[in-house]
């Protein structure tokens, strides 16, 4: 009992040392070494745990979906989600949470056949359909899941997410704060989805 506890530590242990790797590294960053040597466990635990880096990364951006899941259901308030909250969600959390945020969408990086990180990425990505399923069905499009309006909305906050990040928004913003532009244009974005 007591080495399943040591074992449940330690693995606890090295993906909260790789999440700290990779918040303060950025993605490039992030090497099994680096992450056993800040978790205090020998060079060979991360690959007794996890068996290769991206296994690691892949258990990091399934927590990172999850974290982002949760974001997007406290922005909604009522049992009708309203797309221009969970796109503020979905760029907030983007913004406060970049290096993981990139790792998330990095599959060259992840296994992304793995089921818990393909059960994470889809709850996420639900919620946003959720906003944009009945746009749909007042329309009369075809099912497609998830809804075409739903991955247009998701390619529209993800994109301001990298506008922000990379500083573009603000340039051709003339200057604007960043953030106060890209509510507004999630709020634009929202009235002409609807």
């Amino acid at each position: 009992m007591t080495s399943q506890l040591a074992s449940a530590d330690a693995r606890a242990r090295l993906i909260d040392a790789a999440r700290a790797e990779l918040a303060e590294r950025g993605l490039a960053g992030v090497s099994l070494r680096g992450i056993a040597r800040r978790a205090e466990v020998s060079h060979a635990a991360p690959k007794y745990f996890f068996g290769d880096r991206a296994s690691l990364l892949t258990v990091i951006a399934s927590e990172g979906f999850a974290e982002l899941t949760d974001s997007l259901r406290s922005a909604v308030a009522d049992e009708k989600p309203r797309l221009g909250d969970l796109g503020r969600a979905y760029v907030r959390f983007g913004l406060e949470h970049p290096a993981l945020f990139e790792l998330m969408f990095r599959p060259n990086e992840l296994h992304p056949e793995d089921p818990a990180l393909k059960r994470a990425q889809a709850e996420s990505i639900g919620i946003l359909a959720s906003a944009t399923s009945a746009i749909e069905v007042a329309e009369r499009q075809s099912e497609v899941v998830p809804p075409a309006r739903a991955l247009v909305s998701w390619a529209f906050a993800h994109g301001l997410v990298a506008l922000v990040r990379d500083g573009a928004l603000q340039n051709a913003g003339g200057g604007a704060d960043a953030s106060t532009l890209a509510d507004e244009l999630v709020s634009v974005f929202e009235n002409a989805m609807n």
